[in-house]
């Protein structure tokens, strides 16, 4: 997804949620960007304020409390609390700090509600196929490798102790899929809680969240990328998320296969879903949510939605696309 400064064109679908309270009024506030690096992508930050705003603290609190997730959180560095856990010795105990904790509960959470259509223990699976930070010869694996995949511990087999967990034999976690949306979340309420900011919108890597209202009196609008239709959204209260197979991905036999694993077969989905985009007042819930409707497929990903109340706008590999009853409520 991509902010846009400008109104909706009157040929644009114009998605409109409704809002649970009044925006404060921003006019007369003065409007500030901040930007910066973390998670292997940029993040900005525009938001507007009504009084004088130390900009260069707030960006180095929000550049360090991203650097902290990340310090948490990644799979990929070697001295990170998550490869501490991924490599320590079966059933050892494995003492996490909090903040990594509370995202491991809210990813089992969906891993639950979605039937481990989303699995943060998929680790191992990302890995083989080419999708880690390891350098995997390029081709798909044969069947002999991927049943020893689906062999491996789920999470269902995670076991809580105090203040850390008991690592389960051969189970390494991956929370790239609800990470960074529980970044965007806690740099928003950095600057939900900073005296004087009246709006923002924040994104990291693709993935936003907005509060309030611009200084014109306008919401900040979001455009989503590849929609059949240009589509833009009110981002006023409200994350959005997206995954996809546009840019993480490689083609076999004349088919895309994406980055997103499927648990039930330890293999690229073959759901026949090109992307989702899932909007939540929560944007890890709506990180983790895209990517189980992209395992579900479209039908089972629909009859979900419905049954949830999910906002989501799924785009087929065959070219079309599906809204769900919750999001055509918007338009």
């Amino acid at each position: 997804m991509t902010p846009t400064l400008h109104s909706p064109a009157p040929d644009n679908r114009v998605l409109i949620p409704d809002l649970h309270r009044r925006p404060e009024d921003a006019a007369g506030c003065a409007r500030h960007e901040l930007s910066g690096k973390a998670f292997a992508t940029t993040w900005q930050v525009v938001f507007h304020a009504d009084r004088a705003i130390d900009a260069i603290r707030l960006q180095s609190a929000a550049q360090a409390y991203l650097d902290r997730i990340d310090a948490q959180m990644s799979p990929y560095r070697v001295d990170s609390d998550l490869t501490r856990f991924n490599t320590a010795s079966d059933s050892a105990y494995v003492p996490l700090p909090p903040m990594l904790l509370q995202v491991i509960r809210q990813a089992l959470n969906i891993a639950r509600m979605t039937d481990g259509a989303y699995d943060p223990a998929l680790l191992e699976a990302v890995e083989a196929w080419g999708f880690g930070a390891k350098t995997v010869a390029p081709g798909v694996l044969s069947p002999v490798a991927v049943q020893g995949l689906k062999r491996r511990a789920d999470w269902r087999s995670l076991d809580w102790a105090a203040h850390g967990l008991i690592k389960p034999a051969g189970l390494r976690l991956d929370l790239c899929g609800i990470a960074k949306g529980y970044a965007v979340d806690g740099l928003t309420q950095i600057l939900r809680t900073t005296p004087g900011i009246r709006s923002a919108l924040v994104e990291i890597g693709g993935e936003l969240k907005g509060f309030g209202v611009r200084d014109d009196g306008l919401p900040y609008w979001v455009e989503i990328e590849g929609a059949n239709q240009r589509t833009v959204i009110a981002l006023c209260d409200l994350a959005v998320a997206t995954s996809g197979d546009s840019r993480r991905f490689f083609i076999h036999d004349g088919q895309i296969l994406s980055h997103t694993i499927d648990a039930a077969t330890a293999a690229p989905t073959r759901s026949g879903v090109s992307s989702v985009t899932v909007f939540d007042a929560a944007c890890w819930r709506a990180d983790a949510l895209a990517t189980a409707l992209m395992v579900m497929g479209e039908d089972t990903a629909m009859t979900f939605c419905a049954a949830h109340d999910i906002p989501c706008l799924m785009r087929m590999q065959a070219g079309h696309e599906r809204l769900s009853p919750a999001l055509e409520a918007w338009l």
